[in-house]
């Protein structure tokens, strides 16, 4: 297999079509900080993501003694995220962006958009993904814009995001692979 057509069929398959709360906004030219635009709304989500990472560590243990107690424990903690989902992904503007549909990939994504960024333009970007409650701010450098025949906006931006962490780039790729699981069950109950 050449490696042009590895890389295809790799960037296919970690790549998916996604829903989620995005916002953008331009960086001035030379500027690749850090740049966090983030509303009350994503430091809330982000603070509901640290307390779960450091829950689920404890609820570890509470498994390894009782397997009633955390099962019920588990079961609170859905419907915990489910009303918070509820209210963050309802039709109601309550971030400075809005739902949109995405391409994402660990390495950049694809949104429409009404404003024709130009070539190489650095941006700020701010995305809650839905399943996860995974709220992220990166900066990305526009790779492509194009005409975009479907759908609600007039261009299609891609983008390759810029100074992503590690960590950053694997919470994409567990968000990609648990839709990607997703789907696939779905396909075989159908």
């Amino acid at each position: 297999m050449s490696s042009e057509n590895y890389t295809d069929e790799r960037r296919q398959y970690y790549r998916i079509d996604d829903s989620a709360i995005f916002s953008y906004r331009k960086l001035p030219e030379g500027v690749l900080a850090d740049q966090k635009a983030s509303s009350n709304t994503f430091e809330m989500v982000e603070l509901f993501s640290q307390i779960n990472r450091q829950m689920s560590t404890s609820l570890g243990r509470i498994c390894d003694h009782s397997a009633d107690i955390a099962s019920y424990l588990k079961g609170m903690d859905k419907k915990i995220e489910l009303l918070v989902q509820m209210y963050l992904f309802n039709d109601t503007p309550l971030t400075n962006g809005s739902r949109r549909q995405l391409n994402l990939g660990a390495g950049g994504l694809a949104f429409g958009t009404d404003e024709k960024l130009e070539q190489d333009t650095l941006i700020a970007m701010d995305l809650i993904l839905s399943t996860d409650l995974l709220c992220l701010h990166l900066t990305g450098k526009v790779l492509n814009i194009s005409d975009n025949e479907s759908g609600d906006f007039a261009y299609r931006a891609s983008v390759s995001f810029t100074n992503i962490s590690d960590i950053e780039a694997d919470q994409i790729m567990k968000h990609i692979m648990r839709i990607q699981a997703e789907r696939l069950r779905l396909e075989k109950n159908l």
